[in-house]
């Protein structure tokens, strides 16, 4: 292999460690509600007042994440895609082991696993990327609602103004609010809470013999 090349594919495998940081602060971020946020800076909690920045508006930071995720990934796959054209004299196989290298990369170095851990260490992982997302989001923030006008431009229907990219969040927060308002318990809110955990929960781990 050149120097060129491992460069490549270093730089390739940079892109794709930051890309998975940012999905595991996707999928931390999208499972705060503002209620939580907010037992967070009661707490006293180092970073809870910026999470809860970012908890009082998730779409809009969301946004910005998921702009800088496709960038990495699309950087990625186009470093992978120069390497292995150097490397391979049929086009079948340059688009074959490109392709099939950078999904199963994408599936589990940037899908499955930091997902996994964004949702498992939600609270430390969330009041570690509040900061970085407020950042990134007043750079990159406005090309972010600049392409989602574009789509709802290219969209039949009337669209949606901060993006199509509803998180659960948004769901939590209407849990947390009604048993703030007394509608219901505090052992109907974590009935609902563990729902959308029950997602990511192996069949066998709830399943009990009988």
């Amino acid at each position: 292999m050149s120097t060129d090349a491992a460069s490549l594919l270093g730089a390739a495998a940079v892109l794709v460690l930051l890309a998975g940081l940012i999905a595991s602060a996707e999928a931390a971020l999208s499972s705060f509600s503002k209620a939580r946020a907010g037992e967070l800076v009661e707490a006293g909690r180092r970073g809870a007042r910026r999470l809860m920045t970012v908890a009082e508006d998730p779409p809009r930071y969301l946004n910005t994440l998921l702009l800088l995720r496709m960038v990495a990934e699309t950087a990625a796959v186009v470093l992978v895609a120069l390497v292995v054209a150097d490397s391979f004299d049929s086009w079948l196989q340059r688009i074959l082991i490109a392709a099939g290298a950078m999904v199963v990369v994408s599936y589990v170095v940037i899908g499955v696993a930091p997902r996994t851990l964004g949702r498992q260490y939600a609270e430390q992982v969330a009041l570690f990327a509040a900061g970085p997302s407020m950042l990134a989001t007043r750079v990159l923030g406005p090309v972010a609602r600049v392409l989602i006008l574009v789509g709802n431009a290219l969209t039949p229907g009337k669209g949606f103004a901060e993006g199509p990219f509803a998180s659960e969040a948004e769901l939590r927060e209407l849990v947390d609010l009604a048993e703030q308002s007394a509608l219901i318990e505090s052992g109907e809110r974590q009935m609902i809470h563990s729902v959308f955990e029950l997602g990511d929960t192996l069949v066998r781990e709830v399943m009990v013999p009988r």
